[in-house]
């Protein structure tokens, strides 16, 4: 096997930006955490007769569609469940609840048109007038005659590009939207009563979303109103947010995806620089599944040392380990080596450190939590974004990270990848 074959191989395996979403990548390359969020909500869900609100929060990159993704197959026998991916249908800089309503409702009505509801017609033509007067409101756009496919396709490009800024011009959009939310609860009624089987909406994305654009989209009780059981993956920085405390009473449940912890914390959750193996072992076995796959041909590819690094500085963060991984195998061609050695990992680590930006009134605040293992509420003031909480920030970028203990208590640490900055800053302050 040519050199450029055997690390292409490898590096194919590790795609940072793709979620595990079929049964078969689930069950080839899966590995199991602890407290798994799925389990909890399986049971949750078996529990509640009426339409139940959850909240999955974690970092970006952590695994949530990943575990929304093992709920969907777990209960693919007992539910409807109907997807909706906000990041490729919606434009992540023009966003509110008015496009999620609104695109709830396409999917529930392109859902109906796949023929889950056998007697559709009179609300589906309900819920279609709804949307056009919203999706074509102040659009100029010709739509009569359009079928239905043919709206759902248009109504896509529209909502892809953004409609709240456009719509609320010339419409009082809110008694629409509870329109749709009216004419979609319908449609969920006559479906679950017709199929005998309820109704799991399960709305992923709107985790990639900054902070402000998150809590105003979950301020609102439109996002609430649907008759169904429904789960919104959120960024963990509004998870832990001060400002969020209230609108999050409004879901039955918030659950966390946690880190596995690549260092333990003391018995007061104080950050140590004690190995946790437990969490370690967790992230050996995400790259040895793998790379396992490939057969004996890359058996020990990766050396224990430098394994055992980039499951350290990925901070248990699954996207990054597997950026980490990636990067190992581009830099192993690039140096025609035949497996990647403790010097390979650390230079793999030096380039993915580069696309964490740190500023000067971040470091107080990371070596108080490194300190800690607690968040603050202290505040900064920038002109680009005006007054906000430097922990939402920190948490938001994934300069801080937060964990469990084996109590399920929460405490938090820099990201392992960013500790020498920390350090040098560290040692600068004392010299001043």
């Amino acid at each position: 096997m040519s050199n450029t074959r055997f690390w292409r191989d490898a590096y194919q395996l590790f795609k940072p930006e793709e979620p595990l979403t079929t049964p078969e990548d689930l069950k080839l390359f899966y590995v199991q955490r602890e407290n798994s969020p799925v389990d909890k909500l399986v049971s949750l869900l078996e529990m509640e007769d009426d339409p139940a609100k959850f909240l999955l929060a974690g970092h970006r990159g952590g695994g949530k569609t990943t575990e929304l993704r093992r709920l969907e197959q777990k209960l693919a026998d007992i539910y409807t469940v109907v997807w909706i991916d906000t990041q490729t249908s919606l434009d992540r800089y023009n966003i509110g609840y008015a496009e999620v309503v609104v695109l709830i409702g396409l999917q529930i009505a392109q859902a109906i048109q796949s023929n889950w509801l056998f007697k559709k017609d009179k609300l589906l033509d309900a819920l279609l007038d709804s949307l056009k007067s919203v999706v074509y409101e102040d659009k100029g756009s010709q739509n009569e005659g359009l079928g239905v496919p043919e709206f759902i396709e248009k109504a896509g490009i529209i909502l892809k590009r953004g409609l709240t800024r456009e719509v609320t011009k010339t419409l009082n959009v809110r008694p629409v939207l509870s329109q749709i939310i009216t004419r979609v609860n319908n449609i969920i009624e006559a479906a679950e009563k017709e199929q005998e089987q309820k109704l799991l909406i399960v709305v992923d994305g709107l985790d990639r979303h900054d902070q402000v654009t998150a809590l105003e989209m979950f301020s609102s009780p439109l996002l609430i109103e649907l008759n169904c059981h429904i789960i919104y993956a959120i960024p963990i920085s509004l998870r832990y947010s001060p400002n969020f405390r209230q609108p999050m009473e409004a879901f039955q449940k918030c659950l966390d995806l946690n880190n596995p912890s690549v260092f333990e914390s003391d018995n007061n959750l104080c950050p140590t620089s004690n190995p946790d193996q437990k969490g370690r072992e967790i992230l050996i076995n995400v790259i040895n599944k793998r790379l396992g796959s490939l057969g004996d041909s890359h058996k020990g590819l990766v050396n224990p040392d430098a394994l055992e690094l980039i499951c350290e500085k990925s901070g248990g963060v699954m996207r990054d380990l597997v950026r980490l991984a990636r990067t190992a195998c581009e830099i192993g061609l690039r140096n025609k080596l035949s497996f990647v050695d403790l010097a390979t990992a650390q230079e793999a680590v030096r380039e993915v450190r580069r696309e964490y930006n740190l500023s000067d009134y971040h470091y107080p605040e990371l070596d108080l939590i490194h300190r800690t293992g607690k968040l603050t509420t202290k505040t900064h003031s920038l002109p680009s974004k005006g007054e906000f909480i430097i922990c939402d920030e920190l948490l938001q970028n994934k300069l801080v990270l937060g964990y469990y203990n084996s109590m399920q208590e929460s405490w938090f640490d820099i990201n392992p990848i960013l500790i020498e900055d920390l350090e040098r800053w560290q040692a600068a302050n004392n010299n001043l």
